[in-house]
């Protein structure tokens, strides 16, 4: 009787271990903390990750793939901060091949790591690219492009006004280059300046934009020949600051003046 006791004590105890080894193998929580952990599962991500094809922008492709940019990317609102300080930008809807590259650019970080290079005081402020060599690397990268003109009648190169530069000759269609941007600093001007202007740059400024000319100022010549796709909301002093640093015999500021996007919204 006893061995026959003992022999049941020990094989109750194998099937009660054996019953917990069972439960615990079979662990939903368990198996669900494996899962996300697999090896197999962060390799999968990171394949698919490596198969995202970015795509270099031509004057052929170009107006195909911005138009989907255009679409899938909607930011309107920027940041620009600089060592004189912070400016808000508005990117203008109504320009959409020029917003949506300098949104790409942004979020490629084009960007990063290049200063104003040029200053004008009582004119403008231009930036966007550098000679380096990084620099030329990521510009093959994204491609050997000029963007086609949106030339808007009420986006006009008032004080704050965000333009593309672009090449004077041999450019009738007026395109905008890819990279380089200007922001208006300019002056005020007066009723009888005005109309010298209309008159010499052929232009036909309406009484709105009248009043904006005279009370903040810019550069009405540049109208219709340039692309303003942008305006800055807040930190218009930041552009005088800017436009007041020493500069060489080319523009060129002896201060160095970095510039560092952040979008928003």
């Amino acid at each position: 009787m006893k061995m026959k006791s003992l022999g049941r004590w020990v094989i109750n105890v194998l099937f009660f271990i054996l019953v917990i080894a069972t439960v615990s193998c079979s662990n939903p929580k368990a198996e669900k903390a494996e899962n996300v952990k697999s090896p197999t599962l962060k390799k999968s991500i990171q394949k698919k990750k490596s198969k995202e094809k970015f795509v270099s922008l031509t004057d052929d492709n170009l107006l195909k793939e911005l138009s989907e940019y255009d679409k899938k990317n909607k930011e309107t609102l920027v940041l620009l901060k600089t060592s004189k300080g912070i400016m808000k930008i508005k990117l203008y809807e109504n320009t959409p091949l020029h917003r949506a590259n300098f949104i790409r650019l942004i979020k490629n970080n084009f960007y990063q790591g290049t200063m104003f290079y040029r200053v004008v005081n009582n004119f403008m402020i231009q930036g966007g690219d550098s000679d380096d060599r990084e620099r030329q690397a990521i510009k093959d990268k994204m491609g050997n492009y000029t963007i086609p003109a949106e030339l808007r009648k009420t986006n006009i190169h008032q004080k704050g006004a965000l333009s593309m530069a672009r090449e004077y000759e041999n450019n009738p269609e007026l395109r905008s280059v890819s990279f380089e941007f200007f922001f208006v600093q300019g002056t005020k001007y007066t009723e009888g300046e005005l109309r010298g202007a209309e008159q010499q740059y052929d232009l036909e400024i309406s009484d709105e934009h009248k009043k904006i000319y005279k009370t903040q100022g810019g550069c009405p010549h540049l109208d219709g020949k340039h692309t303003v796709f942008g305006q800055v909301i807040e930190g218009l002093n930041v552009i005088d600051s800017i436009a007041a640093v020493n500069v060489d015999e080319g523009d060129w500021p002896i201060e160095n003046i970095f510039l560092e996007f952040q979008i928003l919204e």
